[in-house]
């Protein structure tokens, strides 16, 4: 026999009764079980733990159980916060590309003003007004990725959900 085939028992060993396994798997499992004693010896084992651990009941202390439900409600709150900042940073986000797209022309034709009436080349003048409508945006974009961080903290969002948990219990 092969390490291969040691595997494959293995494998099947562990997924017998938790996933389907197909029935030509298992009459090879069977078949390699009667001829190998070290497979046979660890079927036996992992079938006498599993029996092990569905005998033994596991409890959790009340404690325990009110911590893990603070947990999850403020991971709940943590999360409907993030969808629904997104969702005011997409509504921001369409907005502002509205308003500069609009603003853009506006600013293009102010540029082209401003060439003809000073008589400067309007290759340089309208560029140069867009690049200095769009550095601040820039550089804020730039700040917020490179600092980000939640608007509510986690202290905070774990205290809220035990204050609120308190108050439908």
């Amino acid at each position: 026999m092969t390490n291969h085939d040691h595997e494959r028992a293995v494998d099947l060993i562990m997924q017998r009764g938790t996933e389907d396994v197909v029935a030509a798997d298992l009459r090879w499992l069977e078949s390699h079980l009667e001829d190998c004693a070290d497979c046979a010896q660890f079927a036996s084992d992992f079938d006498n733990a599993g029996r092990l651990l569905r005998a033994t009941a596991i409890t959790a202390t009340p404690t325990l159980v009110a911590a893990t439900q603070a947990r999850v409600r403020a991971r709940a709150m943590y999360l409907a916060e993030q969808r629904s900042r997104m969702v005011l940073i997409a509504i921001s986000f369409c907005l502002g590309a509205m308003s500069s797209a609009v603003s853009a022309f506006l600013w293009w034709r102010f540029g082209s003003w401003v060439a003809e009436r000073f008589g400067w080349s309007a290759a340089i003048v309208q560029p140069g007004i867009m690049l200095a409508l769009l550095l601040p945006a820039l550089v804020i974009a730039g700040l917020m990725l490179a600092f980000p961080h939640p608007v509510l903290e986690e202290r905070f969002i774990t205290a809220w959900a035990r204050e609120r948990g308190g108050d439908n219990q």
